[in-house]
């Protein structure tokens, strides 16, 4: 009796951790990051920058706002960082820089 309610404590423990182990891999870092690009001015800009940076893994969300230049990019920033996504723009053929 008492090596059964070991063996089931065992094992509901091993699936405690097993449940835990699988939800800290799905947790991340968010991070925002915004870009000053006074050269986008068109729609094929936002196009040509929406792809550059849609390149890079960990973009969770990406705005980028033509009245105002500003890209704003929500990173997970254990898997990218924000000198990556400058890079992407300046990649995609613009002037860029990170603004607070």
């Amino acid at each position: 009796m008492k090596y059964t309610i070991l063996v089931l404590l065992i094992t509901i423990f091993s699936a405690q951790i097993s449940t835990f182990a699988a939800e800290a891999e799905t947790l991340h870092m968010e991070k925002t990051i915004k870009i000053k690009c006074t050269e986008m001015s068109c729609d094929a800009c936002k196009r040509s920058i929406t792809k550059s940076i849609n390149m890079l893994e960990g973009i969770i969300k990406l705005d980028i706002d033509l009245e105002t230049k500003i890209i704003t990019v929500i990173i997970d920033d254990s898997k990218t960082e924000a000198l990556s996504v400058l890079n992407a723009v300046v990649g995609a053929g613009y002037e860029a820089e990170l603004v607070n």
